[in-house]
């Protein structure tokens, strides 16, 4: 993923900051235990997130500026399959 590109998904999820929130929250949640929604060889789980941001299996749930940093913040939703 080049550059470019990241910065194309930034600006659709609202920019930067936003978009690292959901990269955040995505990789707490792949730590944490959760199911990676791509097949990715790759264990890197940083590019895990990316690849399934790229491919739009996860999307940003309405996130409000004063909840970044709560403990009880919104988390990644993943998109599910229809």
């Amino acid at each position: 993923m080049d550059s470019v590109e990241i910065d194309q998904l930034a600006e659709k999820f609202g920019g930067r900051f936003k978009f690292t929130v959901l990269i955040q929250k995505r990789l707490k949640e792949l730590i944490k235990g959760a199911q990676k929604l791509v097949d990715l060889e790759d264990r890197n789980v940083i590019n895990i997130v990316m690849e399934e941001i790229r491919q739009g299996k996860v999307t940003f749930e309405g996130l409000e500026l004063g909840e970044v940093g709560k403990e009880g913040g919104k988390k990644a939703s993943k998109k599910k399959e229809e």
